[in-house]
């Protein structure tokens, strides 16, 4: 008997290797490539070998007992994967497998599951369905027909915020359980979307597993081992839970599709949206987008008619989506304002929290002030491992580097000239607690960052807090735009509202639009009526504009007309090669060498070679080159033909990858 392994090492993990021995396929086991020894995947069987057999070796040892982490269909799966992509199979079946692939025994795999499935199962009380609105029973019968009937399209169910569309998504969800299919519900970040897990785990218990990153490898693993046997019907998770698994795929849901951390960087580069898509036209089931600000390119598809279109156009219980007001920044300088807070938003915030109420800031920036500033001699503090300033943290005591994680005390001298003038430019979350507090100190004020929710659990620590009205004021960076539901909140202010939009980056003024929909979205959810304030610099600029008349089909219509004249998607094909080395000079002869190469197609636009911002991140720099076209298709077939070509020539130790956007 032989078997046929994928190593993930270089040039390996796009190689099947040939060994002899038995272990069932998709188990993992050790074995001997040249003079070392690996970790390697079983993806194939074969009674014969065309190999030498006198090269042939045995497999050194199969680990964790030969259990099958990976089924045929996940095999499979991967390859499409990994074709899709241009990658390497080795890289799609490490980022699938719920295991280290180089390690041999995780901790505690043998132990039975501890008395808690799930971080949010204690105190729930069972929740029954609730009674559905007309238009939200339309969308479940349509769904049921897509289910019953074996529907080929996705579905986008496109519902403003507070539309009830989790509601929706559980009563699809008893629908394929009542078929005895399973499902997996994705959501962008676990840790941001308590509420809805506790909604999915108090409809349906321990019918419910959850995988998500703050998981030990052994509660991963076991977790992976009672979806594949069956034990668990619904699974729970951000991005990485799109390969659970499943045996009997009925539903996959995919909750605020637009968020960008449905995208992957890192060995294998992906979108949730697009795998899910392969994974449901290949096992069946329905895919079931979910957004108050669907993505640009599922919207189109949607009026092109390549899937189905759901509406939910309000909200129910009687709630109004809340009153927007774009706030002139400049004419607040201009009368004297020199604080994060204008004085709209600071009278509103008063005459609200005086009533009982609860008010949400968004400031979508870390840390106390962007840089320090020596005012004699102009001396910045600069990370030295990143092309990049160290910011200002914990109250302008710390400097740290948010790309490489550099951190040192910060000194009131300048260490060049040694000046005690040091200027803090800039703000961040932190700065704008120091001012909310000294505006309202009678209030509590909860912030949320990366900084305050590092240590396991603080984000249901602090959303408790806000939550049960212990704190009145909740601020923090684009983390508290996600998901949160509390009635109580009737005021929302987003500083720096056009910070973002001038991004270089084409999705850059739509990623800024949803996050102004999603964060005006938290406000006036309950009984009580809500008013968002968005303040900025370019108040009229189309994506505030209409972001303060909640018109996201206004929005677009200007957007596509923009992306249509410029042939980006999803009105054309875009892919980017991102280069990584940490010798600059080889790394830009390379990448010119290959931006010729590859202009060797006239009907295409070769943008770059370009560094990337910053160019340097711990050591290693950074260049790109995107590939316009007619579309994805043909880019995919061109880069598939010239991939060795690149490949040769990549100087040593320069690794790439790709991005289709």
């Amino acid at each position: 008997m032989y078997v046929q392994v994928i190593c993930n090492i270089g040039a390996l993990s796009r190689r099947t290797l040939t060994y002899r021995g038995d272990a069932p396929l998709g188990s993992l086991v050790a074995v001997e490539v040249g003079s070392r020894k690996a970790t390697a995947i079983v993806i194939a069987h074969s009674a014969a070998t065309e190999v030498d057999e006198a090269t042939v070796k045995e497999v050194s040892e199969v680990l964790y007992g030969g259990y099958a982490w990976l089924s045929g269909d996940l095999i499979d799966l991967a390859g499409v994967i990994a074709d899709y992509y241009l990658c390497s199979l080795g890289a799609v079946l490490e980022l699938m497998l719920p295991v280290p692939f180089a390690c041999k025994e995780i901790s505690g795999l043998k132990r039975p599951p501890k008395d808690k499935p799930l971080l949010l199962a204690k105190n729930l009380v069972r929740q029954q369905p609730l009674l559905l609105t007309e238009a939200q029973s339309a969308a479940v019968e349509s769904i049921k027909a897509a289910i019953v009937g074996g529907s080929k399209k996705p579905y986008l169910l496109y519902g403003v915020t507070g539309s009830g569309k989790t509601e929706v998504y559980l009563q699809a969800i008893s629908l394929v359980v009542a078929r005895h299919q399973q499902a997996i519900y994705l959501v962008p970040e676990i840790s941001l979307t308590p509420q809805t897990i506790a909604a999915v785990v108090s409809r349906f218990g321990e019918k419910v597993g959850v995988l998500h990153s703050a998981l030990s490898a052994g509660e991963r693993a076991r977790t992976w081992q009672n979806i594949a046997a069956g034990k668990i019907q619904i699974v729970v998770g951000a991005r990485s839970a799109v390969f659970a698994p499943i045996r009997n795929l009925g539903l996959i849901i995919m909750d605020e599709e637009h968020e960008t951390s449905y995208r992957h960087e890192g060995g294998l580069n992906f979108h949730a949206r697009v795998v899910a898509q392969l994974r449901v036209r290949r096992a069946g089931g329905l895919l079931l987008l979910g957004s108050a600000t669907p993505s640009l390119e599922v919207y189109t598809s949607a009026m092109q008619g390549k899937s189905e279109l759901l509406r939910l156009a309000s909200r129910p219980r009687g709630s109004f989506l809340p009153e927007v007001k774009l706030v002139d920044m400049r004419e607040e300088l201009r009368a004297g304002v020199k604080g994060l807070i204008s004085t709209p938003l600071r009278l509103a915030m008063a005459e609200r929290l005086a009533l009982g109420e609860q008010a949400l800031l968004l400031f979508n920036r870390r840390g106390y002030a962007q840089f320090s500033l020596c005012q004699d001699c102009g001396f910045i503090h600069l990370c030295p491992h990143c092309d990049i300033s160290l910011r200002l943290h914990a109250g302008a005591s710390v400097l740290k580097c948010h790309y490489c994680g550099l951190s040192k005390v910060a000194s009131p001298l300048c260490p060049k000239c040694g000046s005690r003038q040091m200027l803090s430019r800039g703000a961040g979350t932190e700065k704008l607690e120091q001012e909310v507090r000294e505006l309202f100190p009678n209030y509590g004020v909860t912030r949320l960052d990366r900084d305050t929710t590092s240590q396991k659990g603080s984000h249901e620590r602090l959303l408790t807090e806000f939550g049960s009205l212990n704190s009145q004021i909740l601020l923090g960076t684009r983390m508290i735009a996600k998901g949160l539901d509390f009635p109580s909140v009737t005021v929302v202010g987003v500083i720096d509202a056009d910070s973002g939009i001038f991004f270089p980056d084409f999705r850059a003024v739509e990623e800024s639009f949803h996050l102004l929909m999603q964060v005006a979205g938290r406000s006036g959810r309950g009984h009580l009526p809500g008013t968002v304030y968005v303040q900025a610099y370019n108040p009229d600029h189309y994506c505030l504009r209409l972001a303060s008349q909640h018109d996201y089909e206004g929005f677009t219509r200007v957007e596509s007309k923009l992306r249509r004249k410029l042939s980006y998607p999803p009105f054309g094909g875009l892919i980017t090669l991102r280069f990584r080395s940490r010798d600059l000079l080889r790394l830009r002869e390379a990448t010119r060498s290959i931006a010729e190469l590859l202009a060797q197609d006239k009907s295409l636009t070769i943008l770059g070679p370009v560094a990337e911002s910053p160019e340097k991140v711990s050591d290693v720099f950074r260049y790109q080159i995107s590939i316009k076209g007619s579309s994805r298709q043909y880019l995919q077939k061109y880069l598939r033909e010239k991939r060795d070509e690149v490949e040769a020539l990549c100087v040593a130790r320069t690794h790439w990858y790709v991005i289709i956007e």
